[in-house]
């Protein structure tokens, strides 16, 4: 048998992060809390009805 190798899979759904962000948690707040990366919650949220986090939410990049 097989040794699993990397990260355990983690079963979120976009609704929990759409309930956390209607609660105004911040992305790192959300991510710390379910396990996730920032970026992975950000993405999920996204994927809720085409939703788009808010401009304000999300930081420039460094150029």
């Amino acid at each position: 048998m097989k040794c699993k190798v990397g990260r355990p899979n983690v079963e979120i759904k976009p609704e929990q992060i759409g309930q956390l962000r209607n609660q105004d948690v911040s992305w790192r707040r959300i991510a710390k809390a379910l396990g996730i990366g920032t970026a992975s919650a950000m993405r999920l949220f996204k994927s809720l009805d085409g939703a788009r986090p808010n401009a304000q939410d999300v930081r420039p990049s460094r150029r």
